[in-house]
């Protein structure tokens, strides 16, 4: 038996072991289908605190009524987030002040309320009340819910208000379909109350039960009735940020009257219909390079960026929003090819929904604005604009010369011609190897980026080529080329975009991001858990080097691996590695982490490839089930060096004198005073070979290839991504949407079945860490200490990271 059935038997045993009795009075704004277990908006207070804030992040709602008598204001009800807010007419002339709360945003949810019960004629008087609650929703069919009122049992009215408990089960029956769970699923539900004064008899039980349904999207047929007589009918309408309820009550004693009410909420719900003054565009600007996650940069560069995750969700979103018509996209000198190589298609997506995105440029742009660019409908840029340095260039130098002058050398070992990283110290320009690689991988990149953005622009590729050649550009120029469309100002674009939509020359625009949606189905049980790992690997724990800036500790990635394996409702991690590489010893431990934990939880790991995941940055991903690269990836690297840089020339210059003391012949090739002597090299050399032999051994155990296979390809030679599919490194070309895919079919999930995603970042670290660098209690020492430096390592050469 599975976590949600044991919950369910739960519930439904409370629900018949607690005594029950008769059912309360309607209260305002109630229209029937409500219940303990199943309101999610403003009606909440009333009926559970547990529930506020569960649907919209701010909510009002006013009701009238009237039949039998008179019409009158009856109330208003009101959440702003977790806090919920009342004041309703009560019987003869008296009011009630209410506050709530509610707490956690899990399946598991507490709410706490207070009234201020004032009364009016024959006489004045005040008490005031509690009542708490707790919402159940671990899944997307039913729904569990208690509350009690009257905790502290107050006076008021000349009597005591005894303690009454209620609880409840909601039931959603279309959405036992996994499929269907979030789109049909949540259009009918079944509710079911029963109620009782604590102390009193079984007999005075009363149970209330209630349904309602969505015949159209925003149109909801509700009813409710007790199991004394008195029932509720209501229709409730609801708009994209409004709503209108019509109800009508029999009581008991068989008086009837009706109830109009009329809400407004703050976030965007899919409703009846969608009025043309709440149709608009949305506004995503880019710039900077785009990365999985900020990091912290050193002295030699790297970090910085910006958080691509929340950009996809923003063109989700649009994609999926009935009153979202289109997207005008501001790029200034936005970068990071794997990164934009994912966001196209969902540019591209909007394109073929019908949803035009027209590009703007104000300041101008490089190639990653005019690669997402060619994905739009439209691509302007600004009259000012200049589009500067669109070709490609690596720079190589060589420092051997320079140290010999101040008498230092770097002492070095590695398996195969390929392995170029620190060979810039020990030679004197680049060797061919290095030399093939480079121009390979720039040929790749230039025909990716031509090929792509010819394509998607419609014209010849010589003329894009022509403007690749470092030279500074006008956006005249290029709007007569073709490779952008106009050339006009910020209004101007916004005006196209207009046109294009049906929404005039000036559409209401909004930011997504900062724009809430409505909350409808009551819980996402499959979880899909992703793990960032960025930055050079190091051994120990993630942190930031004053060198070389974020770095990425096995021991913390081993931990959120465990974490992600083995937290409830998760069926398949996925892995998502952005590194050139590093410590060799802290690869191999994550790598055996993902072999034993796969084992253990029996649940698969698809690694993602973002920008570069070279050498150990591909040995910890040797044993996924599956590999995905981006076209732009730069992986495999498959190869292990040995670095130590020597001082003795340089205490030699400054007339130092050092005698050494040691056992052991070779002790003295671990010291930076000494060079190695020729057995020095020779042992190093073997040493390498040994754990050359091992990379590739893994790698040939995960890819399930022969040894020999897998070293035809490693030599440190990295590939981008469709040789690496080629050679078999990788499987398939994707971004981390399609990993997700990936393994919520290799963990048999239904392809459509909403899926929530429970991420693993790098941990923030400690205050003083995060204002002012960890590096300033520690690393400075550490990483400036030449002894430290780990010396073997499965790393790529920089330039990898340089191609954007």
């Amino acid at each position: 038996m599975n976590r949600t059935s044991r919950l369910l038997l739960v519930t439904v045993a409370l629900s018949f072991a607690v005594p029950v009795a008769a059912a309360p009075a309607p209260l305002l704004g109630i229209s029937g289908g409500e219940g303990v277990a199943v309101t999610d908006d403003a009606r909440a207070y009333l009926t559970n605190p547990a529930a506020i804030g569960f649907r919209y992040p701010s909510e009002l709602w006013l009701s009238w009524r009237g039949e039998d008598e008179p019409t009158r204001f009856e109330g208003g009800l009101g959440s702003t987030g977790p806090f919920g807010y009342a004041v309703t007419r009560e019987a003869e002339g008296g009011y009630r002040y209410g506050f709530g709360f509610a707490l956690g945003d899990g399946p598991l949810r507490l709410g706490w309320a207070n009234d201020l019960w004032v009364a009016g004629r024959p006489r004045e008087e005040r008490a005031l009340d509690a009542r708490a609650g707790l919402l159940l929703r671990a899944a997307p069919w039913w729904s569990a819910g208690a509350t009690v009122a009257h905790v502290f049992e107050p006076s008021f009215g000349g009597a005591r208000l005894p303690r009454t408990y209620t609880v409840g089960l909601g039931l959603r029956p279309l959405a036992i379909s996994r499929t269907r769970a979030h789109g049909a699923g949540v259009r009918f539900s079944l509710t079911g109350d029963v109620t009782m004064e604590e102390r009193a008899a079984l007999s005075t039980a009363r149970v209330r039960f209630g349904a309602a349904i969505e015949p159209l999207r925003g149109l909801e047929l509700a009813f409710s009735g007790s199991d004394h007589g008195a029932f509720t009918v209501g229709v409730n309408a609801r708009l994209a940020r409004s709503g209108f309820t019509v109800s009508r009550d029999e009581r008991e004693d068989g008086t009837q009257d009706g109830r109009w009410t009329f809400s407004s909420h703050g976030g965007d719900d899919r409703g009846l219909s969608v009025p043309r003054s709440e149709r608009r565009v949305a506004v995503v600007s880019l710039g900077g390079n785009l990365d999985d996650e900020p990091l912290v940069g050193g002295v030699t560069g790297g970090g910085g960026g910006r958080a691509a995750r929340p950009v996809h969700a923003v063109l989700e979103r649009a994609l999926t929003d009935p009153l979202t018509k289109g997207v005008l996209l501001e790029l200034n000198g936005v970068s990071g090819m794997a990164q934009l190589e994912e966001l196209r298609p969902r540019v591209q997506r909007l394109v073929l929904a019908g949803k035009p995105v027209v590009a703007y440029m104000e300041y101008g742009g490089g190639r990653g604005d005019l690669y997402l660019g060619s994905a739009a409908t439209r691509v302007y840029a600004s009259p000012a604009a200049s589009f500067d340095g669109l070709g490609l260039r690596v720079e190589r130098r060589s420092y051997r010369s320079m140290l010999e002058r101040f008498g230092m050398r770097m002492d070095r070992a590695s398996v195969g011609d390929f392995k170029s990283a620190y060979r810039n110290f020990s030679v004197d320009s680049t060797p061919p190897a290095d030399t093939t690689v480079i121009q390979t991988m720039l040929r790749q990149r230039q025909e990716l980026f031509v090929t792509t953005v010819s394509g998607g622009r419609r014209i010849p590729a010589e003329r894009l080529i022509a403007v690749l050649d470092g030279r500074s550009y006008e956006s005249r120029t290029l709007a007569r080329l073709g490779v952008i469309d106009s050339v006009g100002w910020r209004d101007e674009a916004l005006a196209e975009l207009g046109r294009l939509t049906g929404l005039g020359r000036k559409p209401a625009t909004v930011d997504l991001a900062r724009t809430p949606e409505s909350r409808e189905r009551w819980s996402t049980p499959k979880r899909i858990a992703v793990v960032y790992a960025g930055g050079a690997i190091v051994n120990g724990r993630s942190g930031n080097d004053v060198l070389s800036g974020a770095t990425m500790g096995d021991r913390t990635i081993i931990a959120q691996l465990e974490r992600a394996f083995r937290a409830p409702g998760v069926e398949a991690v996925v892995l998502r590695v952005d590194s050139p590489g590093g410590a060799a010893t802290a690869s191999y431990l994550m790598d055996h982490a993902v072999e034993r934990l796969k084992r253990e939880t029996k649940k698969p790991l698809v690694v993602s490839m973002a920008s570069v995941a070279a050498s150990g940055g591909y040995f910890m991903s040797a044993h996924a089930d599956r590999i995905l690269a981006n076209r732009h990836t730069v992986t495999g690297s498959i190869g292990v060096l040995y670095v130590k840089p020597s001082f003795e020339g340089v205490y030699e210059k400054l007339g130092v004198r050092q005698e050494d003391f040691d056992r052991g012949d070779y002790m003295r090739a671990f010291s930076p005073a000494r060079s190695w002597r020729p057995q020095d090299q020779a042992a190093a050399d073997s040493a390498i070979q040994r754990n050359y032999r091992t990379f590739v051994s893994r790698v040939a155990d995960g890819r399930r290839m022969e040894w020999f296979e897998a070293q035809v390809y490693a030599q440190g030679r990295p590939w981008m991504g469709d040789d690496a599919v080629k050679h078999r490194l990788a499987d398939s070309i994707g971004g981390l949407d399609a990993a997700v895919d990936e393994a919520r079919r290799l963990a048999g999930i239904p392809a459509g079945e909403r899926i929530e995603w429970l991420e693993f970042r790098r941990p923030k670290g400690s205050l003083l860490d995060r204002v002012i660098g960890s590096w300033v209690r520690a690393r400075v020492a550490e990483t400036f200490d030449l002894r430290t430096l780990e010396p073997l390592q499965t790393v790529a050469d920089d330039w990898v990271t340089e191609l954007d």
